[in-house]
Order: C-alpha cells, then structure tokens, then sequence
C-alpha cells in the first residue's frame, strides 16, 4: 500500500511537546531547557516509524500578520505570551526537523493551517492518501475520503475519518466551520454568535446545513432568544466563519510543494542529541543510520558491534521509557522468618542499602507501615510484607484505622533488621530518604548514616528541576516507574488502602522504588562527581536531612488556651474592620471576593490606580498598599485580611493539628522546594508567622515548653547575609562597620547621609536599612521608591550615592551578573549552584529578573548553608555532649530548643560558640544572638 503524505502542523505538536515534559523541566548541564525537544523528537519519530512517509512536511506559523488579522484585528489577540523557556528549544526542534531531512514550510500572510490545507488539496487531487496531523480542530473541514486527521491523545492518536468526523464532533467534515462560526473559539478570540455554545450550534446547523441557510431562514428558528443572539450577532457569524475557514489555494512557492524527504545528516543528529543528552535517542539514530548503511560521509567509525558503539535494535518510540518487563530484575517476596534470614545472610554488611517503606498514608508521625522494601545489588531487591497489630495492640494511639493480619509481625522484623538499620558502616540510601527514617523512627530505629538520597541529589545538581522519583527515573534512566494508581486505583474516591493491596503486587511497587532509588543514587553521585558537588552533598544535604528527622520527630508544643483566647480576639477585631470597611463603602459586601471588592473601590468610589486581571479589578496587597496611603478603606482591607489569614492558618489551624499521640504539632521540613538551599516548612507552615506585628507576637506566645521545668531556648545569627556580602563584596565600609560592632543600618545612613553615627535620625536608618536589603536583593529605582515611598529619581540618586560610597558592593553585584551571564550558573561559598537560563534571554524583562535573583542567590544560598552546617553541628554536639534538650525548629535564621532549666545556660553557651564557628567568614565576625524564655516571644 502507498504510504499517505504527512503534514504537521508545527506549532500544534510543539505546544503539545512543551507541556507534555513540562513537568520535568529537563535541561543541559548549561541550564538549557530541553523537555519539549525530547517530546517533539518522540512524536516525529513515531510517525515516522509507523507511517514510514516519503513524503512529509512540517508548516509553521510566522510573526506577520495573516489576512485574517487583517479581517479582525482582534484575532489571536488574548493568546497567552510565547514561553520564554520555548525560545530556545523551538530553534532546537528546527534544527532537528532540518538534519532529519523533513521541509520546513512558513509563509508570510497565512497560518500553518491554510498551507497544511492547500498541500493536502493538492496531494490528494494527485490520488495520494493525506494524514494532517494537529491538535487543532478546525482540520477536520478538510476531511474526506482522500484526507484525514491524525490527531494526538493521551496514549495514542486518533485517525478522524469522515465517519469518525460525524461521530465525535457531531456534524460531517464540510459542516463544522459552520459550527465553529457559530460558536466561536475563545482560544484564538474567534467571536461567533455571542450566548450561543456547542449545544445550540450543533442542532441548528443540523437543521439548517449551513451558516448562510441558517441566516436566510432566521424567522423559523423557533426558540426566540436564539433568534434574538443571532440577529444581534449577524456581522460577527459571518466574519467567524472567514476566520475559521480554512484557505485551501494558498499560492505556494513551487519548492513548497514537494514534501519528499531527502536523506538524514545522522552526524548531525548524534552531535545535537549528545549536546542536549538524549541518550535513547541517540542511540536510536545510530542503530538507523546502521541499519540503513549510511553513506561515507555520514558514517561514525567506531568499534562495535554496529559501528556506532551500539548493540541495541530498533526500539519503537512508545518504549522510548523502559519498564519494569524490559529490564532484567529478581523483585522477591519476603513472608517467612526463614526467607528474612536469608535476605540479611545474603546482604552481609554491605556499603549501600536502599531503603523503601510502604505505609498507609503519607502522614509520618502517625501512619502504619505495610511493608519494608531493601536493596542492596541494583536489579535484585526484596519486599518484607508486615503486619503491625502488636505494634497497635500497645500503642492504640498511633493507628488512626483497623489493622490486617496478613504478613511477619512488624516488631519481630524492626528487631532482625535493627542490626543492619544501626550498623554505621552500613551507608542508607534512598529518595526522600528523610520520609522513610522518620517513620522507622517511631518504631525504635534510628537510619543513620544517610549516605545518599537521590531526591536530594537531584536538587543539589539543579534546584529548578522536578526531583520526584518519575521525573528522575524519566529524566536519568530512560525509565518508566509503576503507577501508584496501578495498585490503588484512579478515582480517589475509590483509592484502596495500600495495606489492602495484594502483597505481590506490593512487592513489584516497592522493589522497584528500592531498585530505582539505588540506580539513581549510583547515576547521581558520578554527576556529582563530575560537577565538583560531592562534598556538598555528603557534607551539608545529607546530614541535614538526618538533623530534621529528629526535629520534625520532637515536634513543638502549643498551649491551646493560648490560642483560643487569641481566637476570640482576632474574630472580634474581623468583625470590627468588617463593619469599618462596610461604613467607608456605603454598603455591604463580600471582602473576601476580588471582583466584589474591585467594584466597590474602582467604579462605586472612583479610586484611582485601578488595573484589570482576567476576572476583573486587581486588588493585590501592591495595588491596596499604594491606595492606603490616602484612602483608609484600603488600610482596613489590608488590616482585616491579615487578622483572617493568622487566624485561619495558625490560630484556628494549629490545635487541630496535634498529634494525639504525642500532644504536639510536628511540620515537614522541605530541602527541595526553595531553589536557594533555604528550608521550607509545611503542614503547618511554621515559617511565616510575623515576628513584629502584634499578632504574629501573640501567636509565638503560644510555643511553649511541654513541662513546667522546661524553656524555650532561641538562638539567632545576627544580619547574616548582610555580614556575607560584605564577605564575599570584601567592602571596606561594609567590612570596618561589622569589625567594630556597629549598627549596620546606622552605620550606613551616618555614610550615605554625610553625618555622624550619633546623630542618624530615625527615618535615615529606614532609609539605609531599606536600601541595604533593597541592595542585596537586587531592586532597581522603581522597587526601592515603592519600599521608601519616594520619586524613582530620588530612589536612583539614593542608589548612585550608595555604590559610590560602597564600591566593593558595586563590583560583587558586576562580577556575579557577569559571570553568571558566561557560566549559566551563580554558587555559594560552599559552591552550591543555582541555573539562570534566563539572564541571557531576548526578553528584557525576563534577563533583568535572572539578573537581580543571581545577585541574591549567592547571599542568601550561602547563610542557608551556614544554618545547615550550624544545624549538623549543634545535633552532634548535643548527642556527644549528653544534652536533654530537644531542638524543635529552624526557622530562616534561627533555632529553637526546648531545654531543661537546669541545663539552659550550659546548653546557650555550646549553641551559641558552635552557630558562630559553622562556616567563618572571611574578615568578617558570625554573631549569634540567644535568648530563654516562657515562650517562643519570650526568648527570640
């Protein structure tokens, strides 16, 4: 059978690409983003493996305006921005399309769509079968018995006949522009028939057949609204039409019209697929050319079995990403005393153990566990099956649901694996490995040490990418992992427990997650390796890990009553500003609703300042903070949405989220979520509670200590990342102010102001201080005039004068803009790295916010390193030193202990030296201020 033409419609299939992979956010070593390359590859590839084309041809659309602009010039005008991350990777798709030998088509005037249309029109007028390719529905005016449809699904394509036509959209092939002229299309701000959706346009153009048969007989159409919305809508119908007809005689350069594919330049593709790091892919294309004895000249010598280096066959597109059935494993069930002996006697002591726990929920302070997966050999891995209904039997209180009986008793294997688990030669594997100990932690075992976890592998080589197990899997190994939904089902409403699951198919889940973990962890540490990021890792991430294991463990304690006074207050101070902002607007309305408030504040009180978003008027804390300066309605807003977000997200929240097993709140720390290195706290969100407002004070009086001859004990580093760009800008103002002491902000204005230290006035600190953190988080003009409330061009002359008298700082901010420009990348002092892709983009705006992140990345990534460093330090010198004292929180530059009176002071002294001695900065002092108290307020 002769092979049907195939025509893409460019941009359909690369949209498609980007947020296929979107998720992965894959990216060269250079912070080249790369995902949708890969997903556009796949798909070309595909087609032309299972269609085998010798004719092809891919149509793009241009920048130039089309005639359909010019019928309308509102056309296409609410399509979002082209991404910035797809700049780069669309040139990479053209490029691939040209070493592959498949023509590119764009021509000024008319989209993808009416060129795609002429050359099927005209190669299906030469008797040869068409295959359109595109996500767009319009295609399918084309379709006939010659032209059809490939359109792209979730796991496959659908070929849309005329049948096929009919069947889904509801109307034959020469119908449906008729249908969309009615409807509309709001993705390319095609207008239609205002009021009038797919339900009504389907039945009337069933009735009438056409657009124009429709408007001829308009006084028939019985339902008088509808004949109302078309009347009204006249001129818009038939401009609708013209915009979605699509132009079948588009006068085509003569070149244009031949889509034979000329030979492949495989050179070419194994040099761009070793750039971006496609290895399936290249060696696809290797085992290609091979197999079509490609010519001399495009021939890679190389000793093997295929010259190519390769000895892997043909693979289909869809097994791009192996699964667990193509590769070679020993996945075994562990149920029998007799088969655990014979797991840990054929384990040894080995240097890794990759550790996966299946438990029934993702709570760690409260969830059961399932099953224990191990693996130490990548390929061979074992799942013990447990039960824990001992374990509930003496503590009823940890298990929230009834327990199975099926499995080895869960006390009886934490005893025979107690030995490996706390064998220190015995290095702990796995991803989010934290997760996994604090769970074993409840159940007596201590997993230490953390060799490697690959999540946090992951993170360290680029915090911007995905790190979850599917994406590195996809992203390192070529590897497609079993779905939890696989064992659990889809719908959540009727998900199984895990614990419900058969154990063998537990057992393949598990395993594998062991497996993959130990097979990352191996791929990443040579990465690591190889990036000069080892020492990081195994020095700072992973200890830190092992440290929030045990403070998320100790969890801190909350004095309810506290809360609930405070609750009482904050409802009533609500319901205060409610009726207040009630009196100012006149009326009564929903303030928690954006688009009730806009109305009230910009067309019944004609505020000034007014800006759109898609559902209305903006009234984001930016917009309300710059009204609130002259209209006290804004004020009141303000005030009132803080008072309803603390009470809503601690005061209401926090009681309900101790544990009843322990009487305390326990967080999650994240390492992963701030691309800076800082740690991120959630469920709850232990980070942002004010420090100076009244009632973030308020709120932090309720930290307590669990016992009454216990204190809270708060130690604090000093301006820290002030203190580190003067480290790493080594200023000679910035420098001399720390070195004797002073007042850093005081110390600034005495210099920016021209007056001695003594007689800075109150508003001057602000101003200095303002700007030094504006500075350091790399503001311009127009973000420190909205912080100082000034003109941009005082705030300009403010940050001329500031440079001028800080020169240092002015060549640090140079030098990391420039070199970040050169490397793609920015570090810390301790040479963690974070990718800006975007300094070098066309964008202006875009490069100009790379620009001022880079400058704050190495700052503010280097006192998290620090906290880290002081965090690892504390917990081993607690441990060594015998302290009782519990640390339970690190929040940005602090840390909290809830320690015994008698051991306050002795403890204060050791936290204190040891913060200050973690990571010294180069002619600059670390200091670290403590503070013991009743409370959390008390002791900061």
């Amino acid at each position: 059978m002769k092979q049907p033409v195939i025509l893409i419609d460019g941009f359909s299939l690369v949209f498609r690409a980007y947020h296929a992979l979107l998720y992965t956010g894959m990216q060269t070593h250079t912070g080249e983003p790369t995902f949708a390359v890969l997903s556009f590859a796949n798909m070309i590839s595909y087609l032309l493996e299972t269609y085998k084309p010798e004719a092809i041809a891919v149509a793009f659309d241009t920048a130039a305006p089309t005639f359909r602009h010019e019928a309308f010039p509102e056309y296409k005008a609410h399509r979002d921005a082209f991404p910035d991350d797809l700049v780069p990777q669309l040139a990479r798709i053209k490029t691939f399309l040209d070493l592959l030998g498949i023509p590119r088509i764009e021509m000024q005037g008319y989209e993808a769509d009416d060129v795609i249309g002429t050359l099927a029109v005209q190669q299906a007028d030469q008797g040869n079968s068409v295959l359109c390719v595109t996500s767009d529905k319009d295609y399918f005016q084309l379709v006939n018995d010659k032209i059809h449809v490939l359109r792209p699904g979730k796991d496959s394509y659908d070929v849309y006949e005329p049948a096929t036509v009919r069947e889904k959209f509801g109307v034959p092939p020469h119908q449906v522009a008729d249908v969309l002229a009615l409807m509309g299309d709001s993705s390319d701000n095609v207008p239609g028939v205002k009021g009038i959706g797919e339900k009504t346009a389907l039945p009337l153009i069933k009735e009438y057949g056409t657009l124009e048969t429709l408007y001829d007989a308009l006084e028939t159409v019985q339902r008088a609204s509808v004949r109302k919305k078309l009347e009204e809508s006249r001129s818009m119908a038939f401009l609708s039409k013209h915009l979605v007809t699509i132009d079948t005689r588009v006068p085509l350069q003569p070149e244009s019209v031949h889509v034979r594919r000329t030979s492949p330049d495989y050179v070419g593709l194994d040099s761009l697929f070793e750039e971006l790091g496609f290895t399936s892919l290249r060696s696809k294309y290797r085992t290609l050319a091979a197999g079509e004895g490609a010519n001399r000249s495009n021939e890679i010598h190389n000793p093997g079995t295929d010259g190519f280096g390769s000895n892997q066959g043909p693979v289909h597109v869809s097994h791009t990403l192996q699964t667990l059935s193509d590769v070679e494993h020993s996945y075994t069930l562990v149920d029998t005393y007799e088969a655990l002996d014979s797991m840990l006697n054929e384990f040894g002591t080995p240097d890794w153990l990759s550790v996966d726990l299946e438990t029934t929920g993702l709570d760690a302070m409260q969830c059961r566990i399932v099953g224990i997966a191990l693996c130490v050999t990548p390929g061979t891995s074992y799942y013990i099956n447990v039960n824990d209904v001992d374990e509930q039997q003496t503590s009823p209180a940890l298990f929230d649901t009834e327990v199975g009986t099926d499995g080895l008793p869960i006390t009886a294997v934490i005893n025979k694996l107690k030995i490996l688990f706390h064998n220190p030669k015995v290095g702990k594997v796995g991803q989010n490995l934290k997760y996994d100990a604090l769970v074993l932690r409840r159940y007596g075992i201590t997993l230490e040490p953390f060799a490697f976890d690959s999540m946090l592998a992951s993170y360290i080589l680029d915090p911007d990418l995905p790190h979850n197990m599917d994406a590195l899997a996809e992203r390192l190994l070529q590897y497609k992992t079993i779905p939890i939904t696989a064992l659990i089902g889809e719908k959540r409403s009727s998900q199984k427990n895990m614990r419900d699951v058969d154990p063998t198919q537990v057992r393949d889940y598990a395993a594998e997650d062991a497996d993959v973990a130990l097979k990352l962890s191996l791929a990443l540490r040579t990465e690591l390796q190889n990036q000069g990021l080892e020492t990081l890792a195994q020095t700072v991430e992973f200890p830190t890990a092992e440290v929030l294991v045990q403070i998320e463990y100790n969890g801190v304690f909350i004095n309810k009553g506290a809360l609930a006074d405070l609750g009482e207050y904050m409802r009533a101070e609500a319901a205060r500003l409610e009726q207040e902002i009630y009196t100012e607007a006149g009326e009564k309305f929903t303030i928690n609703s954006p688009k009730q408030l806009g109305e009230i504040l910009f067309d019944r009180m004609m505020l000034p300042g007014k800006k759109r978003n898609k559902t209305g008027y903006s009234t984001d804390v930016s917009v309300l903070t710059e009204l609130a300066e002259s209209y006290p309605i804004a004020q009141l807003v303000l005030d009132y949405r803080q008072v309803e977000k603390l009470r809503n997200t601690y005061v209401e929240t926090l009681p309900k989220l101790i544990k009843s097993n322990t009487g305390r709140v326990h967080t999650s720390f994240n390492q992963t979520v701030a691309a800076t290195g800082r740690l991120s706290s959630t469920d709850p969100n232990l980070q942002n509670i004010p420090v100076r407002t009244e009632l973030g004070q308020q709120i932090r009086k309720a930290f307590v200590a669990q016992h009454p001859d216990h204190v809270i004990m708060s130690a604090d580093y000093s301006q820290i990342e002030l203190r580190i760009m003067a480290a790493m800008s080594q200023d000679a103002n910035l420098l001399a102010a720390f070195k004797h002491g002073e007042d850093i902000h005081k110390a600034t204005a005495a210099i920016l102001f021209d007056v001695p230290i003594d007689a800075v006035t109150t508003e001057q600190r602000r101003i200095a201080k303002t700007t030094n953190f504006g500075i350091m988080y790399g503001q311009g003009a127009f973000g420190l005039s909205q912080r100082l409330g000034t003109s941009r061009q005082e705030a300009q002359e403010i940050i001329a004068n500031y440079f001028a008298k800080y020169p240092g700082i002015r060549g640090f901010i140079d030098d990391t803009i420039r070199s970040t420009r050169e490397r793609g990348y920015t570090t810390t002092l301790l040479g963690r790295r974070r990718y800006f892709p975007l300094i070098n983009s066309n964008n202006k705006n875009l490069a100009a916010g790379a620009a001022r992140a880079c400058i704050n990345t190495p700052i503010q990534g280097s006192a998290s390193d620090m906290m880290k460093l002081a965090m690892i330090a504390v917990h081993r010198t607690m441990k060594q030193q015998g302290f009782k004292a519990l640390m339970i929180l690190q929040v940005h530059d602090e840390l909290l202990f809830e320690v015994h009176r008698s051991e306050a002071d002795e403890l204060r002294t050791m936290v204190q030296t040891t913060m200050e001695q973690a990571m010294p900065l180069h002619n600059v002092p670390v200091v670290v201020e403590t503070g013991v108290g009743e409370s959390w307020y008390q002791a900061h």
